[in-house]
C-alpha cells in the first residue's frame, strides 16, 4: 500500500474522477481557484494513469462511470492507496451513499451539490489526513519503543491509532479507513457510555447530523462486523435507542 509519507507533494493534490467533461472542468476550476493541484480522469484507466504520476491526498470519485465504476474503483484506491475518497453521488441514491461508505469512502456529497458545502467536506477530510500523517512521520523518527497512549486492548484485540490497525488475538491484522479509526477511538475512550449520533457526526465527520444521514449507522455496522471478524462477538458495538451507540467492553490503555 502507498502511504500518505510516501507521496511527493501531494498534500495539496486534489484528482476528480468524472466523465462529464463540463461537471469536471467546472469543479477543477473551483478547486484550482482554492488553491489546490487537480487531477482530472474520465475513467479508471486514466485515474490509475494519473496515480502513477502522482498521488494525490483526496480522490473525488464519481460513481457511475464508464468501465468500472466508483464503487470498483474506490475498492481499488483503498487497497492500493493511502489516502482520502469522498464519494460523488445523485441526490437520490441513499443506496449510492451507504454502499460507498461500506467500502471505504470517507465522506459523500449528493449532486447538485453546493460548491460551500463540497470545499468544507474536502477542508475537514485534508485536515484528518494531516493530522494522522503527521502522528505517521513522527512515530517513524521515534526509533526507541514508547508506550502509545493512540493503543487500547479490549476482547484479546488491539487497536493500534498510529498504524490505523486493527490486531486481533492471533496477531491478525485489519487496516482501518480514517472514519473507522475516528469512530473507534471515540468508542474505545467511552466504554459503557452511549454516545450520541450528534456526538458521533462531529468528531468522525466534523459536520451536523440529521435525522436523515445514515454516514453513521453505516459505519458503526462496519467496524461492528470488523470486530465481529477478530473476535466472534457482533455485541461489542451496541445501539442504544432513541440515542446512537455504546462500546461494551473493558477497554485497557496501553
Amino acid at each position: 500500500m502507498v502511504d500518505l509519507a510516501q507521496q511527493n507533494n501531494g498534500s495539496n493534490r486534489i484528482l476528480v474522477v468524472e466523465d462529464d467533461v463540463v461537471a469536471r472542468d467546472t469543479l477543477s476550476a473551483l478547486l484550482c481557484k482554492e488553491g489546490w493541484t487537480v487531477d482530472i480522469a474520465g475513467d479508471g484507466v486514466e485515474m490509475k494513469r494519473l496515480l502513477e504520476q502522482n498521488v494525490p491526498a483526496i480522490v473525488l470519485m464519481d460513481v457511475h462511470l464508464p468501465g468500472d465504476d466508483g464503487f470498483e474503483l474506490t475498492r481499488y484506491l483503498r487497497d492500493t492507496y493511502e489516502l482520502g475518497i469522498i464519494m460523488l453521488t445523485a441526490k437520490s441514491d441513499l443506496v449510492d451513499r451507504v454502499v460507498g461508505l461500506e467500502i471505504g469512502a470517507d465522506d459523500y456529497v449528493t449532486k447538485p451539490y453546493q460548491p460551500r458545502e463540497l470545499l468544507a467536506r474536502i477542508k475537514s477530510l485534508s485536515r484528518r489526513l494531516e493530522v494522522n500523517a503527521a502522528n505517521d512521520a513522527q512515530s517513524a523518527i521515534n526509533s526507541t519503543p514508547t508506550v502509545s497512549v493512540s493503543q487500547f486492548r479490549f476482547s484479546n484485540c488491539v487497536l493500534d491509532g498510529e498504524r490505523r490497525k486493527l490486531v486481533g488475538p492471533n496477531e491478525e491484522l485489519l487496516d482501518l479507513t480514517t472514519s473507522e479509526l475516528s469512530l473507534l477511538s471515540a468508542f474505545v475512550q467511552n466504554p459503557y457510555s452511549a454516545l450520541s449520533r450528534i456526538d458521533l457526526m462531529q468528531l468522525v465527520y466534523h459536520r451536523e447530523w440529521n435525522p436523515t444521514d445514515r454516514s453513521i449507522d453505516v459505519l458503526a455496522a462496519k467496524v461492528r462486523r470488523k470486530l465481529e471478524s477478530l473476535t466472534g462477538d457482533a455485541s461489542l458495538i451496541r445501539s442504544v435507542r432513541g440515542i446512537g451507540y455504546e462500546f461494551a467492553a473493558n477497554v485497557e490503555a496501553l
